[in-house]
């Protein structure tokens, strides 16, 4: 049979297209490898995650394995980083700079522990003009100084927080944990912000857990936030919408405004002024300490007693764009609807079943 150009042209184009669009996974082991291997297996993996992201092109995978990262990372591309886990894989910025600065593309970094990073200006753990998702992950011990924001994390871009932990970053100005800019968006679930702070005694700032500029668009699902603290607005400064969530004992007050609630939130004082169904103002949530609970990351575990429990939506949980939730943070099982008792507010669901 004769082959025509067109023919010809069709069949080269599907012979190349799944080469060209398949993407590689490039190993990185920090004990074991080296960056004169090639990086292409478990037995030939690079040193350093920042010589595979050179390696990379857009829509490739660095899988990571456990070690202590000393490095400040610069991502430019559609990338997906997977350590071993939060508690084992750690990135550390080595107190001299930004330890993960997202310029563009949409990144995925999952499993891994983001710290001591030491931002100029915005971000300390994480600074991010594009699109990111963070899971399983904790951002800890990152600090912006003097006129700055973001201790934790900076984000102009868009933001999606899952299943993680910000505790223990500060910024010399706003946003202790994390500052969304107005150019921002952040999307929040099954994650605990605790013990971040914002705001020196000679500049006082807002936003110990997370500071919202106006315009930026935020929404919390089933999330804990406590034990911040800034001058103003310890917990949240700024406005966000919030379902099934808690925001306790932040210093300087939970809310700097109040806040939009889809229903069945809680807060330990009256600053938030939730009025939504299910909403508690002024109560004690009753949380333990920031600890193990189980899972890759720290949590607030709900004690005996605590008005949270069965307090979520009856109909189930969900992570505000109207997926169910089924586990909670550290992954234990929520139930979904009333006939199981309900679902708790925050991150953590008590197994009493």
């Amino acid at each position: 049979m004769k082959l025509t150009f067109r023919g010809f042209c069709l069949a080269f184009f599907l012979a190349v297209v799944p080469t060209a669009l398949a993407s590689t996974t490039w190993y990185v082991d920090g004990v074991h490898g080296n960056d004169s291997n090639n990086c292409r297996s478990t037995l030939t993996a690079c040193k350093t995650i920042g010589h595979a992201i050179s390696l990379a092109s857009s829509g490739d995978t660095v899988s990571v394995f456990p070690a202590t990262y000393t490095e400040n990372l610069t991502i430019g591309i559609s990338l997906e980083v997977v350590g071993s886990g939060a508690a084992t894989t750690i990135i550390d910025g080595g107190g001299i700079g930004t330890v993960v600065t997202v310029s563009r593309g949409f990144v995925s970094i999952s499993r891994v522990t983001i710290r001591n990073g030491k931002g100029k200006g915005a971000g300390g753990g994480i600074n991010n003009a594009g699109k990111l998702i963070i899971n399983n992950s904790t951002i800890s011990g990152n600090v912006v100084e003097g006129f700055s924001v973001g201790g934790g994390i900076s984000s102009g871009g868009i933001l999606t927080i899952n299943g993680s932990t910000l505790s223990g970053n500060s910024a010399g100005y706003r946003g202790g944990g994390i500052y969304n800019a107005n150019t921002g968006t952040l999307r929040i679930f099954n994650s605990t912000i605790s013990g971040n702070s914002a705001g020196a005694t000679t500049l006082p700032g807002g936003g110990g857990g997370i500071d919202i500029l106006s315009g930026g668009m935020v929404t919390i699902s089933n999330s804990t936030i406590s034990g911040n603290s800034a001058t103003g607005g310890g917990g949240i400064d700024g406005v966000a919408t919030l379902q099934n969530s808690i925001v306790s004992d932040n210093t300087g007050g939970n809310c700097s405004d109040p806040m939009t609630s889809s229903g069945h939130n809680l807060s330990s004082d009256g600053t938030c002024n939730f009025t939504g169904p299910g909403d508690l103002n002024n109560t004690d949530p009753k949380l333990g300490p920031l600890q193990n609970n189980g899972g890759e990351t720290q949590t607030q575990a709900l004690l005996s007693g605590s008005p949270a429990i069965d307090a979520g939506n009856p109909s189930g949980c969900t992570d505000g764009n109207g997926k169910l939730l089924k586990t909670d943070q550290r992954g234990a099982r929520r139930p979904d609807n009333e006939d199981s008792g309900g679902c708790d507010m925050g991150a953590y669901e008590s197994q009493t079943d």
